[in-house]
């Protein structure tokens, strides 16, 4: 239930570089028609969040949904579009938690990509078969190395928040339980396994250890 993001599979290579050569000038994803205007448009939306490679051709668009159809199964997205999408909704609850002080640092792209998610303005419809989100799979990767950090450190908080709601025989959601609490309960679990671990090196008997509660 609160397992670590899972390894990134990789999108289309040509996402990231143009390929050497004559460009076919594909403008349609399946049969949707790609409007220069949105994919300029979608190229500054990446630029805010950082991306680094030049800005997006549609001949490159066009040319990953077609590589990505190849591995889908029908009107399901691929695998990496999958896990994309689930990243995505991770993001939102995290955004979304009432207890969680995301990372000042990565408020904006925080913010962007999730705004992205439900906006009525995206650069493919999700209703395209298999490859509708491959856009919000982009600007997710596009701003996952700023994000990574601060999605692992949220999926533990909901672990040791869960953990913490099971010992007071309560609700995850009925416990106080903020990002202090969190680091220190990490503080105490970490304490503990360093302990059981000099124990199970150890030729003595220790003290015992005492495991503090939040409270």
């Amino acid at each position: 239930m609160y397992a670590i993001p899972d390894s990134r599979l990789p999108l289309p290579q040509v996402l990231d570089r143009f390929p050497s050569g004559v460009p076919h000038r594909r403008n349609h994803v399946n049969d949707y028609l790609l409007v220069p205007r949105e994919v300029e448009y979608f190229n500054g939306f990446l630029a805010l969040l950082g991306r680094a490679q030049p800005p997006l051709q549609t001949d490159q668009l066009a040319t990953a949904a077609r590589s990505l159809n190849d591995v889908a199964s029908g009107d399901v997205p691929s695998p990496c579009i999958q896990q994309r999408i689930r990243h995505a909704h991770l993001l939102e609850q995290l955004l979304q938690d009432r207890d969680w002080e995301p990372n000042a640092d990565i408020s904006r792209e925080l913010k962007l990509v999730v705004a992205y998610l439900h906006a009525s303005r995206q650069l493919i419809p999700d209703t395209v078969p298999g490859v509708g989100h491959l856009d919000l799979a982009i600007v997710i990767d596009t701003a996952w190395p700023k994000l990574a950090t601060e999605v692992a450190n949220f999926v533990d908080y909901q672990r040791l928040r869960h953990l913490e709601a099971e010992r007071q025989g309560r609700s995850d959601d009925a416990i106080t339980f903020n990002r202090s609490s969190w680091l220190e309960l990490r503080e105490i679990e970490a304490r503990l396994h360093e302990h059981q671990r000099r124990v199970r090196e150890g030729s003595y008997a220790p003290e015992p250890f005492t495991y503090f509660r939040i409270h």
